[in-house]
This record gives structure tokens, sequence and C-alpha cells, in this order.
């Protein structure tokens, strides 16, 4: 790649994945080094370095995710993919460190885990991919009045993009939406394809259908019946369900039980 004079700035993108491969593009075409990188949301100005804002260009981001696939790999490419889900503060820093070495090293960078950013990118990647990975099998949808299906989560990380495509491929004939509370994002499907929207804080739950009560009810029976209290291991169920799921789960008293609406 052409080389250029080198300016240090704090770099600021859209916050959206296209954005941040704008990023890497300037590194190497426009001789951009980054101090830091944030996203336009979270921006912390700073009075010691200027700030410079990159534009997202689909063409560029084209462009540098073919170099990745082609002079990396294409697990290199998922795995800057989810690390960049993460909620983790540095993770963008690491993944362009992670990128420009393995531009050097090719395929066999993720054999160099004794650099921090490489492990650091592995594990951001590696607990997006867990977190939604649990998800898709604690989500709880509930039927509202208009006969959409919806679904609170409350996820530590950014995982609505993975299960969405989930959902998707499994619920493809049916509309949804899945809200995730702690970020105020949602991602709306109408049976054809996913559209990922802002939702205002303390957004009021919707109105659900009339039968919805009565099914979450019999769930629950269910759940609290099948059990067998001689083999109860809190530990273990902790494990393999944490806690922090529990609050959107109906079985557990979450906040998608739709018993306000029984008359």
């Amino acid at each position: 790649m052409p080389s250029a004079p080198r300016k240090e700035v704090d770099i600021v993108f859209d916050g959206t994945f296209e954005g941040f491969l704008c990023v890497v593009y300037a590194f190497y075409y426009e001789g951009i080094t980054p101090l830091s990188i944030q996203t336009a949301d979270a921006l912390q100005p700073s009075l010691m370095q200027e700030e410079f804002f990159i534009v997202t260009n689909n063409d560029n981001a084209c462009k540098v995710e073919k170099a990745i696939r082609k002079k990396i790999s294409h697990d290199a490419y998922y795995t800057v993919a989810y690390a960049f889900l993460s909620s983790a503060d540095d993770r963008f820093m690491c993944m362009l460190h992670y990128i420009v070495y393995g531009f050097k090293m090719g395929h066999r960078v993720d054999d160099h885990l004794h650099h921090d950013f490489i492990l650091r990118v592995h594990k951001c990647a590696r607990e997006v991919g867990r977190e939604a990975h649990l998800l898709k099998g604690f989500c709880r949808f509930a039927e509202t009045a208009q006969g959409i299906l919806y679904c609170a989560v409350t996820p530590i990380h950014h995982v609505l993009m993975p299960l969405a495509e989930h959902f998707a491929d499994r619920m493809m004939e049916q509309s949804w939406v899945i809200h995730d509370k702690r970020h105020n994002k949602a991602v709306v499907y109408n049976g054809e394809s996913c559209v990922f929207v802002d939702v205002t804080p303390n957004t009021v739950p919707p109105i659900y259908a009339e039968n919805e009560a009565q099914i979450q009810e019999l769930w629950t029976s269910y759940f609290n019946t099948a059990a067998i209290t001689a083999r109860k291991n809190p530990k273990l169920h902790r494990n393999m369900l944490p806690m922090r799921f529990r609050g959107d789960m109906v079985e557990f008293g979450g906040t998608g039980r739709a018993d306000s609406t029984i008359s």
C-alpha cells in the first residue's frame, strides 16, 4: 500500500462497521495515525489533540474487507467483525493493530497470541459470540395486539446482528422485533428483511395479545413443575443461565410478562 506522511489525530467515525473499515483505509491511504478511535455518539473531545472525522465510504470499506479476506483470512475478518460488536472501550485500537499486523503476517497472525492486541481481539470476539449463542436460546417472544412477536433483551454487547441473522433464518415468515434495552437499539423484521433502528430510552412495552398472558402462564407452570427437586443444582444453573438474562425471561417473572393485559 502507498506510503504517506503520517498525521497523529483522534479519530471519530459514525459507529458502523463500514465506518471502522474506512478508518483502516485512512490509516493506509491518507497517512492518518489514530491516537484514539471513538464513535460520534460517544465522543470525548480532547483539548490536546486534533479530532479527525472519518466519512464512511462503502467503496473504501469494501476494499478493506476484500484485503482482509485475501491477505489475512476469512476467519480473521469474522473475528474482527465480532470483536467490533463488543462493548470493550479499547476494541477499536486493538482491532486496528490486529489488522495492520495481519497484513504483515498473513493467515498466521492468530499464531501470535503473545501480542496483547491479538489476544484482546480474540477475547472480545469470543465474549460476543458466547453471549449471542446464549441469547439465541434465552430470547422470549410475546405476541402483541398487532400480531407481531416482541422480545426484550439486555445484553452487555451489541449482539442484535447475530440474533437477527439467527431468527430471520428460523422465523422467516413471521414479523418480529428484538429490543436491546441496554443500548436503546432494536431490529425489526417484516417477513422479508431486517431493519436496525434507534429506540427512545424507557420506551413503553407494547400492548400484548389477549391470550398472551394465558400462554405465558402455561409456560411458567410447565417450567416450575418439570424440574426435578432432588436434582436441583443452583451453581450449575447459574453457569448455564446467568442471572443477568433472567430479568427478561417470562419464567423468572421478567419484564416480558403480559399479565397486565388481563382485564
